[in-house]
């Protein structure tokens, strides 16, 4: 359900726009609806893996104007790292909030995202694919821990867009949003450089990321990140628990750090990362 954007009907003439990195892609515009189904064609993106990690999917949903600028109703991120795991789903689908950052949450979208990986030779890409990233200070109870390797950090560091001169000039949803993609932008360039320095170190894994934002005003942007470099062993008999009833006192509780839950002496070592790979993706199925 979308919201009215033309008083005289009390309709809206939706349509959308698909980005990711420099190229867009529209949907027809769907004319005096409040419901609007797109169910468009799959609009593909050829491009490099460390660009998958950068950049998230951007979904604009605009109000088609005939003679004036088309109307913003909401946009969509959409960060596609967690496709990129190799034990992973290679498909993201569901409803959106459609989010604008003058009036907030304005309705939402059904998005279905898929990846499909081709081999790549290029052997100096600057990707980190297939490093897993866990915020838990624990292991996760599905993997063992083979190695930990030890602590890693990085920074990034940027223009803050409120501070630029064109800032004097647009609007305030214009200058709201360049700083919504930079900072989406900065996060997966920041935990993209994490995982680098984790494969130097023959790792497959961070736990205890932790990721903060610093706003320093003319200085510009910092992003930091910290964790654990680690070798996690995914175990292939784990067993299930399940809570007999809902109370928050008997949740199932946490694996301490240096615990095995179920040690495996015929296990092969660590996971191989990926390697060597660039991906296509397809976002389609826009429906709201």
């Amino acid at each position: 359900h979308l919201p009215v954007m033309d008083r005289a009907s009390d309709l809206t003439d939706a349509f959308v726009e698909v980005k990711f990195g420099n190229t867009t892609f529209k949907t027809d515009v769907y004319p005096k609806s409040l419901n609007p189904q797109w169910n468009s064609e799959w609009f593909k993106f050829e491009v490099d893996d460390e660009d998958l990690q950068d950049e998230p999917l951007q979904i604009t949903v605009l109000d088609h104007d005939t003679y004036s600028a088309n109307d913003a109703i909401g946009k969509v991120y959409i960060d596609i790292d967690p496709l990129l795991y190799s034990e992973a789903a290679t498909v993201i689908s569901g409803w959106f909030p459609i989010y604008d950052t003058i009036h907030g949450i304005r309705g939402e979208i059904n998005v279905m995202v898929k990846v499909d990986l081709f081999n790549d030779l290029n052997r100096f890409r600057q990707s980190s694919c297939g490093v897993k990233f866990f915020c838990t200070t624990s292991i996760p109870r599905c993997y063992k821990a083979v190695i930990i390797h030890g602590f890693v950090e990085e920074l990034v560091v940027n223009e803050d867009p409120e501070y630029q001169w064109i800032d004097r000039i647009r609007t305030p949803r214009a200058s709201n949003e360049a700083r919504q993609r930079l900072i989406s932008l900065m996060s997966g360039e920041l935990q993209r450089k994490i995982g680098l320095k984790v494969l130097e170190m023959r790792g497959n894994a961070v736990v205890g990321y932790l990721q903060c934002f610093d706003l320093e005003g003319e200085s510009g942007l910092v992003v930091r990140a910290i964790g654990t470099a680690c070798t996690l062993d995914k175990l292939s008999n784990t067993p299930v628990f399940l809570p007999t009833c809902n109370s928050p006192s008997k949740e199932i509780k946490e694996i301490p750090f240096n615990e095995d839950p179920n040690p495996n002496p015929h296990s092969s070592g660590p996971s191989t990362p990926l390697k060597n790979q660039i991906y296509s993706f397809s976002p389609s199925k826009s429906y709201s």
